[in-house]
């Protein structure tokens, strides 16, 4: 037990026996719980800027007041356990019980998260800090010690590495957002999360009808193969437009975890299976990550080194740091050809990155059983086609 429940039973009386929550809960629900569209949000409060991104949160819910609810998440990072860093995020649990979880934010920023930590040891200074709550001393007091805190970050936690399981990268990175089965991450100021709120509903479309479609008798002349065409100009492709199946590869660069989880099983399957799968490459963005991937990009294709490449992507990065190898010996190469010859204009592939097979999003844990997942394919109509279908010949 801390010290600041040890004072409270010796000062207030030791509290009623709490039963603690079993299952993960969200710190705070902002906006209509009847809305149609959530939003859940998922970030550390000792994190630089986790003040700016409760703020934004909120505006984005008062945008869109009806429409709109956001369930919040104080959550710890996949990282090493720190004992300090967790007593300020059970502090932040705390005020939000008490509604306060933005003022509490506004002290981490403040006067920063290590010195919460320090306070939060003894009472006087825990006493000290409910003014800057706007609450009362002793109700301070008694909601830090409440003991569930403790299993009510767990949950939460544990929560968030379940949803990363299913996520397109495998992971969720914080601050991390999930909208339906779609997960993604953004800076502190939320620059992406607007935009993602105006495809949801793209998305959920497409959700709907991936569940509801029924499966096709089968190719026909019409549509030999489900051929379609590619969603993105630009990029690097492997195996052309007319094969079956079509995986596309968004990435911010050359580190995106979406490649190096992702290229390997479908290079695989491509040795294995030839004439079956199409792997498409683009870059998304306008860091510098981006543009230098985008760059490297058309150059593989201008000089016939996209099989090369694209092994080289599938690999592990640290192949590309170091100086003395092939690898490093072809991006140089491609640096020249690109600097020469390739624009840096930043084209907007149409898709969020990650990987997306037959125009399906699908996370690293889904592409482990790639075969499957296109043999399951084959057998209804992929949910793109609609807006992507180019008709096949007779040849």
């Amino acid at each position: 037990m801390s010290l600041v429940a040890l004072a409270l039973l010796s000062s207030l009386g030791a509290p009623a026996a709490a039963t603690c929550p079993d299952r993960p809960t969200a710190t705070v629900e902002l906006g209509d719980e009847t809305a149609l569209l959530r939003l859940h949000a998922f970030f550390d409060p000792t994190a630089p800027g986790a003040s700016a991104i409760w703020t934004e949160l909120r505006r984005i819910v008062a945008e869109r007041d009806g429409e709109l609810a956001a369930s919040v998440w104080i959550v710890r990072p996949l990282a090493t356990f720190d004992p300090r860093m967790d007593r300020v995020r059970r502090f932040v649990w705390a005020a939000a019980r008490l509604d306060r979880l933005g003022d509490a934010l506004v002290v981490i920023a403040r006067v920063g998260a290590d010195h919460v930590a320090a306070s939060l040891l003894d009472e006087a200074r825990v006493r000290a800090l409910a003014p800057s709550l706007r609450i009362e001393a002793d109700a301070l007091v008694r909601a830090l010690a409440d003991d569930c805190d403790d299993q009510r970050l767990d949950l939460a936690s544990t929560h968030v590495l379940g949803i990363g399981r299913r996520a397109t990268l495998g992971l969720v990175r914080l601050p991390g957002f999930a909208l339906g089965g779609f997960v993604f991450d953004d800076t502190a100021a939320l620059d992406r999360v607007r935009p993602e709120l105006g495809r949801e509903p793209v998305r959920r479309t497409l959700r709907w009808r991936s569940a509801t479609t029924i499966p096709a008798a089968g190719p026909s002349s019409a549509n030999r193969g489900g051929r379609s065409s590619m969603p993105a100009a630009g990029g690097l492709v492997l195996g052309g437009i007319g094969l079956p199946h079509r995986l596309v590869v968004v990435a911010q660069g050359e580190d995106d975890p979406s490649l190096f989880l992702s290229l390997p099983r479908a290079m695989q399957y491509r040795t294995d299976k030839p004439g079956q799968l199409t792997v498409q490459l683009v870059a998304r963005g306008a860091g510098f990550g981006a543009n230098v991937l985008r760059g490297r990009l058309c150059a593989a294709v201008r000089l016939g080194r996209e099989l090369d490449y694209a092994r080289l992507l599938a690999g592990s990065p640290d192949a590309r740091r170091d100086p003395d190898t092939e690898q490093a010996e072809m991006l140089g190469q491609l640096d020249r050809e690109a600097d020469a010859h390739c624009g840096d204009e930043s084209t907007d592939p149409g898709l969020a990155e990650g990987a997306w097979l037959d125009g399906v999003p699908r996370s690293a844990s889904e592409l482990e059983d790639l075969p499957g997942l296109l043999r399951q394919g084959a057998a209804t109509r992929r949910v793109l086609d609609l807006f992507l279908h180019v008709p096949a010949t007779d040849t």
